[in-house]
């Protein structure tokens, strides 16, 4: 069992406090609800460029140097992160400099100057962030799969943004965006580690008296499919990367814990069916997974494999007839059951520090609104069964929200699509 207390203020806020005994760390963690898919489209990646802004310069802190200088001096982790549905920042500190920690990132967050020299300077850096992932062929197929799925609408874009709108923020769109979204009611903040016993009333005191704000809504994905879609994205390359899957369901599902003990036996593991099927059978990849993408209307569950240009037909059809198994025939008691463990035991071993505590609890309140226990978890991986698993593939694993997504050096998606279309 996990120790936490989850306080509610008034304004709004939720405080995750986690003590952990015989630890010299402590970790902060911001958790903001909201990422790229709240964008409308002329602000598409303000997110993550407003995340990389907070690092740019305080009135108490003025440069970059200043804000690094001062954590890397006590040895500190740091960093943020964007996704399409929440932001995060966070700090990792030997537990004597929690509070530097917490005073460094809350400065960061909240007097931010935006100074408008560093905002241009930054659009350099964050266009180079975009050349680099359409360079890199495992993320510019996932940015495909993407644009397939999802089409022009928040889910279906970059969450870098185009370098087309990037460079045309200006310190206002910084300014308005954080206003609308960087407020209490939508603000986790999680503290785990040897965090002293009056961390609660240093954060009411520093964040109680926030002014409470209703929270902003992102567009709901409209999600149109009744036959097989293929997408190539054209690149001379030695090898062709590609992303398969179906649309899924939405993370609150009552059906999650069945489909991550699908997408588990499938392939997370070296002992999975697609990692002994494509890569020690045929020896056709060097790379293969299965992978769960779900978010708060929506899912995506897909399998991705990097491939001989001349084998990528083959490597298709072994995965389908692999999908077709799930569908076809019960998972014997023995893969089952390894599924079940493995799940469980990742579980329990990322929850080793501080910092996992942090995100594992923030994440939950933030996402579902309670904060199931990992025992609780583990013990819905337990209830899964093999009809389950057969009844969940036969429900989502259907031809009419079958999707290919490829690069590589082809340019006619028939072949592709002739594949799909034997797929039942």
């Amino acid at each position: 069992m996990l120790n936490y207390k989850l306080t509610k203020l008034e304004n709004g806020l939720r405080i995750i406090t986690a003590p952990i005994e015989k630890t010299r760390a402590a970790s902060i963690l911001f958790l903001f609800g909201v990422g790229s898919r709240y964008e409308e489209e002329k602000l598409s990646g303000i997110s993550h460029f407003l995340e990389h802004m907070f690092f740019k310069g305080t009135e108490k802190r003025p440069t970059t140097l200043d804000i690094s200088k001062e954590l890397d001096s006590v040895g500190a982790g740091y960093n943020a992160y964007t996704g399409e549905e929440n932001t995060g920042y966070f700090v990792h500190v030997p537990s004597k400099h929690f509070d530097l920690g917490l005073d460094v990132l809350s400065d960061m967050l909240f007097n931010s100057k935006f100074d408008e020299a560093e905002i241009n300077k930054e659009k350099g850096v964050i266009v180079e962030e975009i050349n680099m992932y359409e360079d890199e062929p495992r993320g510019k197929v996932e940015l495909v799969a993407k644009e397939l799925v999802y089409g022009n609408q928040p889910l279906g874009r970059k969450i870098t943004g185009e370098k087309e709108t990037v460079i045309r923020f200006t310190r206002d769109d910084f300014v308005n965006y954080k206003k609308s979204h960087y407020n209490p009611e939508n603000m986790v903040i999680a503290v785990a580690g040897n965090i002293g016993d009056d961390v609660l009333e240093k954060l009411k005191d520093k964040f109680g008296q926030m002014e409470k704000m209703p929270k902003n809504e992102y567009l709901k994905v409209q999600e149109e499919q009744s036959s097989p879609q293929v997408k190539i994205h054209f690149k001379e390359t030695e090898q062709s990367h590609f992303i398969i899957g179906f649309r899924s369901i939405k993370r609150t599902d009552a059906k999650h814990p069945d489909l991550r003990v699908l997408t588990n036996l499938m392939g997370q593991m070296m002992s999975s069916r697609l990692f002994i099927e494509v890569r020690e059978k045929r020896g056709l990849c060097y790379y293969v997974a299965a992978d769960m993408t779900d978010f708060n209307d929506t899912g995506f569950w897909s399998v991705s494999a990097g491939v001989d240009n001349n084998r990528v037909e083959e490597a298709l059809e072994v995965i389908l007839k692999e999908i077709e198994k799930l569908k076809n025939e019960p998972v014997g008691a023995e893969e089952l059951k390894r599924a079940k463990e493995n799940l469980k035991g990742h579980l329990y071993l990322n929850l080793e520090d501080s910092m996992s505590v942090a995100s594992f609890l923030a994440e939950q309140e933030l996402f579902w609104q309670k904060i199931q226990d990992p025992d609780e978890i583990a013990a819905d991986y337990d209830k899964v069964t093999a009809e389950d698993i057969q009844d969940l593939a036969q429900n989502l694993f259907i031809s009419e929200h079958l999707n290919l997504a490829l690069l590589g050096p082809f340019k006619d998606n028939e072949k592709f699509s002739k594949i799909l279309e034997k797929y039942k």
